[in-house]
């Protein structure tokens, strides 16, 4: 695989292989066999903030949400293997892909200015970012296929186990080999770690911009889930409704990706009177047109109750909310990362108390963002916890 091929990967599945990640790898039936794994990596993450917040100090809240997303989709990808000697470095490795990759290059605006990539060291970068990242997944693909080639062995329910079976037995029309199978961790990995861990920040910093909302949204969750047995948590999410809405605003707010994929116009049109040349790569501005005065009232307030009249949903049907994109080339993981992010905020807002550090108010909550492959806060979000005396043992 040539180290150029890189940025290729980080443009999302395509055509037949976002078939597959539809049918096979993030379908609906995928997604609720996932459960056990984020029952038990979320629990993991209430443990590990009770211990954090046993001195009362504020403690950081961002790199516990990171550690548990990326713990959620390596176990969902490369199962137990996730817990070995590879975990560390391939985590390591895709923590410089993240940097390096984040934002654009100068040729992505104006192509013909590509040496400005090679004098910048950006293209050198890249290069080595991709070569020790193909190393590492060389390594564990190497020792997934060595365990299913053992005799009697069974083959695995993870998603590596799950695209290997499907290049071997060649069910799809399309190719598919081990570079494609590379890319698709990639984009999991983009998709299911960074965009998750970074919205259930964001969840929690409008929450506590606006206390009001977040007594309603703790008072829902603690009237569904007080007396319930935490493994039954993630059956009782639908009918969270105000929760539901909190999520929504947020993800208005702040779009983990700001500026969509981009995609390259098939043909010459016109869009609203301007000409837009066949060959033309665009990039929809997402993040704007969901702050957009034309299509929402007070768009700059978080007003989660705005979406009891309106029929935007998370689908793309409304233009103007477009969170996971919309129509063919839509998210295939929305499934996924919802179901993840959703059982993360519960269970924040239902074992513990919240609070800002000793002499911060609300209103001075630090909300800066850097944009890159996601649009994250500059500074990760720090908080104090206290146990929720009426919450069921874990």
């Amino acid at each position: 695989m040539e180290a150029t091929t890189l940025p290729s990967l980080l443009t999302g599945p395509t055509g037949g292989r976002r078939k597959l990640c539809t049918m096979e790898l993030l379908s609906t039936r995928k997604v609720k066999q996932l459960a056990p794994i984020r029952d038990s990596e979320t629990m993991s993450l209430v443990r590990e903030i009770r211990r954090s917040c046993g001195s009362g100090e504020p403690f950081n809240l961002g790199s516990l949400l990171v550690s548990c997303s990326n713990s959620i989709t390596g176990l969902a990808t490369f199962g137990d293997r996730f817990s070995s000697e590879h975990k560390e470095k391939f985590l390591s490795v895709m923590a410089v892909v993240l940097s390096d990759c984040s934002g654009f290059c100068i040729s992505d605006l104006f192509p013909s200015m590509w040496f400005l990539d090679v004098a910048t060291g950006m293209r050198r970068r890249l290069q080595m970012a991709h070569e020790q990242l193909d190393q590492v997944l060389g390594q564990i693909i190497e020792a997934c296929e060595a365990r299913r080639k053992v005799k009697n062995a069974e083959n695995g329910d993870d998603i590596l186990s799950i695209m290997l079976r499907i290049k071997d037995e060649e069910e799809f029309e399309f190719p598919f080999n081990i570079t494609h199978i590379k890319a698709v961790i990639i984009d999991l990995f983009i998709g299911g770690t960074e965009t998750t861990s970074s919205t259930a920040e964001w969840v929690m910093s409008e929450l506590m911009r606006n206390p009001e909302a977040m007594a309603k949204a703790q008072a829902e969750v603690r009237e569904a889930l007080n007396n319930k047995n935490p493994g039954d948590q993630e059956s009782l999410l639908g009918p969270l409704n105000y929760t539901g809405m909190v999520i929504k605003e947020t993800l208005r707010l702040h779009p983990t990706i700001p500026l969509l994929l981009p995609r390259l116009c098939r043909e010459t049109c016109n869009v609203a009177g301007f000409e837009v040349s066949k060959g033309t790569r665009v990039i929809i501005n997402a993040w704007a047109m969901a702050r957009s005065p034309k299509h929402w009232d007070d768009p700059e307030e978080f007003k989660p109750e705005r979406f009891l009249a309106t029929a935007a949903d998370y689908k793309g049907t409304q233009l103007e909310y477009l969170p996971f994109g919309c129509g063919r080339r839509m998210c295939p993981g929305m499934g996924f990362g919802l179901a993840t992010l959703e059982l993360i905020v519960v269970r924040l807002l239902y074992y513990f108390d919240w609070s800002l550090p000793a002499g911060i108010r609300s209103e001075e909550l630090d909300m800066d963002t850097t944009v890159g492959a996601t649009a994250r806060r500059t500074n990760q979000l720090r908080l104090v916890a206290t146990p929720y005396e009426h919450a069921m043992e874990i």
